[in-house]
């Protein structure tokens, strides 16, 4: 059929038909001509106006300059991240993206060319855009097309996260387009690229947090580093950022999805786009686009708050207070010259600025915290056997609750806490080693009563000291009241060793109120961190442990006497780092409170407390050596239980009771004392500790330092109850041996009693024996009249029958000589 037109076209047969042929074409041709010269009129008007729209739409905006737009492009989030003192991360500043900043040259190959590939296959052509591309998108958007091929370059990504927003509009999109001609300029694409791969967002990782930057989706998704990750790793990365809330494999909890088959087609779909470009061979593709990249996803993790309860929010709160003194530092502002409201103020503001930066800054928080022994400390905390009842408080119910805290004396480097109780893997969020403050009870007699006693000469070790009833003769209330004697009874005259071992309440007392300095031996509590109200310092109830202090600082004043007096203020962070710099570094705060004398004599006597005092339940239970000394307290009504011990290197301090100040820790079956409930986590804390870390404690002893004599040890004090207790001892004497006289007495009459007794009885004994005997031998003769008679009757009787039988035999004999006659 075409070739029959053509022939006619060529050959008409007729004159009419060549003219019908020859108008046609003057006419096409013309039409033709017309066609394209509107068309290219139009396009020139379409590029013009084109032209006056972008610039009217770029036109308030202004040019920046290259170094700032280096800066902007370069500035974006880095999550601040929290190690123990033993090197191990931890997890990061609570934030609601994670991004871990990361050097091109330390990531995978495979990632570069999977995304450049993917993303932008002409990046190291293009000058910032593509135009082709761009036009494309644009027609896509103005057409309402449902096939959106996108027609942005990396370039212009960049711009769009760090320096536009995610706004829909020509107008944005004009700017973008701008902006990446100028960043072009401004940066080479290596640099580009690099902040391109730390900027662009790669969905959730297995905590359901946010990642940004590929670095962190390396670690959140596959639990490797971005420059380990292999072929399908690195294609399933590349693929997310196209959409990733629909691409990410895991769900806002940090669970995987049960369909993540779109997410596995896009991998799929990098792969191949990888394999066009000639980035990979075909066996390459082969094996990525075979492999089952389902079993590289890490398992829902928990969160860093979740694994090491308390640890996080401590970190948080001891670092937000020294980034905040930090940025105070840098500013030159000294919060005490300012006025109050405007400290308030000034606080706030510069905290806020703390906040955000540990939010996106990318610090490096490095605690104290051994990691063995922070998490040995928390198994008898998750044992339930170790506690007592809950109980019920107007419709709430209690735990029995517990804290504790293990610190190194010498520098006060806190090596593990317990923040509380585990109930069903759960704890609270109030953390009892550190937030709380509680009275001590007889914990502190050592700190407070007798290492001020001993310092100030007034008793020795051996002083002896009358525990008796006893009322306060000072006290804030201006009562008179007894010291408690918990139920005890009293002694009598003991030594400063015993009552202090025995935890005797009236002893501590009389001493404290003697030598009545309490303004001046409650100093020493001050000077260790210890904050007294003014009511406390003139009250002779501290001696009883009255005043309120948290754990941590409790186990501090432990470590001040095995520090032989010097006191070192505990804390929790060891350094912070910040852009290869450290901005803050501890420098442990140390304070003479007592001599290297007072201090040994005290240690001294604490010993005693573990070998035969109030702690002997926990040395029973204890397998970590160490030359123990410590202290056990309770406090009224049994509301507070401690237990402190320390070894010349470590002090662990362990309280157990309840957040409701109102109950009373019970000894019911099966529970048993409360006070062993305390002691048994003691214990366990300490043999967990030692048996995952046991360099923690050593053999070292407390070794008694030049300025301790022997006389120390002799009671060579002032205490005026010296001669009091000399007097009540000649008392006591005499006593006894009137005592011992009328003991002496009372047997000698008790023996003179039973003499005559004795002889009354021996005559008693002897009358009835003369009287048996008589009966006896009257029994006997008439015994014998019986047996006499009887015998007599017997002989008489055979007498007779021998007569008769006689008289018989001669009768026969007669008869038988008649017969015979």
């Amino acid at each position: 059929m075409l070739q029959k037109i053509r022939d006619t076209w060529n050959q008409p047969k007729s004159l009419k038909a060549r003219r019908y042929a020859n108008v046609f074409y003057d006419v096409s041709w013309n039409v033709l001509l017309l066609t394209i010269i509107s068309v290219v009129l139009i396009g020139f008007l379409g590029a013009g106006i084109g032209a006056g729209y972008f610039a009217s739409l770029v036109k308030d905006m202004p040019a920046p300059a290259y170094k700032t737009m280096t800066s902007q492009i370069n500035t974006y989030s880095s999550t601040s991240d929290i190690y123990f003192g033993s090197g191990e991360r931890i997890g990061n500043y609570t934030t609601d993206e994670v991004r871990v900043p990361v050097a091109v040259e330390k990531v995978s190959p495979f990632v570069v060319d999977a995304l450049l590939a993917t993303e932008d296959v002409e990046f190291y052509e293009h000058d910032g855009v593509v135009p082709k591309a761009t036009l494309r998108a644009i027609l896509q958007e103005a057409t309402g097309s449902e096939d959106r091929t996108g027609g942005s370059t990396l370039t212009q990504q960049l711009i769009k996260n760090q320096m536009l927003t995610n706004e829909v509009s020509f107008e944005r999109k004009a700017k973008e387009i701008l902006l990446a001609l100028r960043l072009e300029k401004a940066m080479n694409k290596d640099e580009i690229l690099n902040a391109y791969l730390n900027v662009v967002s790669f969905g959730r990782n297995s905590m359901g947090r946010n990642i940004s930057g590929i670095e962190a989706a390396a670690r959140g998704v596959f639990n490797t580093s971005a420059e380990k990750l292999t072929l399908p790793q690195a294609a399933f990365l590349a693929g997310i950022p196209k959409n990733p809330f629909l691409y990410t494999p895991y769900y806002q909890g940090g669970v995987i999805k049960e369909d993540v088959s779109p997410a596995i087609n896009r991998m799929k779909t990098v792969l191949n786009r990888m394999y066009v470009a000639g980035k990979i061979t075909k066996e390459d593709y082969d094996a990525a686009y075979n492999y089952d990249i389902t079993k590289d996803f890490m398992k829902t993790q928990s969160k860093p708050r979740d694994r090491y309860p308390y640890v996080i929010d401590l970190a948080e709160r001891e670092a937000l207070a020294i980034v905040t003194a930090h940025l105070l530092k840098i500013d030159g502002i000294n919060l005490n010259d300012l006025e109050p409201s405007e400290r308030k103020e000034i606080r706030s503001s510069y905290g806020n600025r703390a906040h955000n930066a540990l939010r996106q800054g990318g610090y490096k928080i490095h605690l104290t915290l051994d990691k063995e022994v922070h998490e040995a400390m928390q198994q008898p905390a998750k044992n339930a056997n170790n506690f007592g009842p809950n109980q019920n408080v107007d419709g709430k119910s209690y735990p029995e609750q517990t804290a504790g805290v293990m610190l190194e004396n010498k520098t006060g480097r806190v090596l593990g806490f317990v923040g509380g109780r585990y109930i069903n893997g759960k704890t609270e969020e109030y953390n009892h080693a550190t937030q709380m403050k509680r009275q001590i009870g007889s914990t502190a007699k050592p700190i407070l009563v007798y290492a001020s006693a001993i310092e100030a000469g007034m008793i020795t070790p051996a002083t002896t000291i009358i525990d008796e009833e006893y009322f306060y003769k000072f006290d804030y209330s201006n009562r008179k009241d007894p010291v408690n004697n918990e139920g005890k009874t009293y002694r009598g005259p003991v030594t400063v060793r015993d009552a202090l071992k025995l935890s005797l309440n009236v002893p501590a007392v009389k001493i404290y109120e003697e030598r009545n300095q309490m303004f001046e031996d409650t100093q020493h509590l001050v000077d260790m961190g210890i904050e007294v109200s003014e009511a406390n310092r003139k009250a002779s109830s501290m001696a009883l442990g009255v005043g309120e202090v948290s754990p941590v600082n409790l186990a501090s004043t432990y470590a001040m006497l095995a520090n032989y007096g010097e006191h070192v203020n505990p804390y929790f962070v060891d350094k912070i780092d910040f852009q290869g710099e450290t901005i803050f570094e501890a420098q442990p705060e140390k304070k003479r409170i007592y001599s290297d004398r007072t201090a040994y004599l005290v240690v001294d006597m604490l010993r005693d407390v573990y070998t035969s005092g109030t702690a002997t339940y926990a040395k029973s239970l204890l397998n970590a050596p160490g030359d123990w000394m410590g202290k056990t307290g309770t406090t009224q009504k049994k509301r507070d239980s401690y237990i402190v011990g320390s070894t010349p290197d470590v002090t662990l301090a362990v309280w157990s009771g309840y957040d409701n100040q109102t109950l009373e820790m019970t000894d019911k079956y099966p529970y048993g004392p409360y006070y062993q409930r305390t002691q048994r986590i003691w214990s366990q804390i300490a043999n967990r500790v030692y048996a995952d870390k046991p360099e923690t404690f050593t053999n070292a002893r407390f070794n008694q330092p030049a300025s301790v004599s022997a006389a120390d040890f002799k009671d060579s004090g002032s205490f005026s109850e010296k001669k009091k207790v000399e007097e009540k001892k000649k008392e006591e004497e005499a006593k006894k041996k009137a005592e011992e006289e009328a003991k002496k007495k009372e047997e000698a009459e008790e023996k003179k009693q039973e003499a005559e007794e004795k002889q009354k009885a021996d005559a008693a004994a002897k009358e009835k024996a003369d009287a048996e005997a008589k009966a006896k031998a009257e029994a006997e003769a008439k015994k014998k009249a019986e047996a006499d008679k009887k015998k007599a009757e017997e002989e008489a009787k055979k007498k007779a029958e021998a007569e008769k039988k006689a008289e018989e035999d001669k009768k026969k004999e007669d008869a038988e000589a008649a017969d015979g006659a």
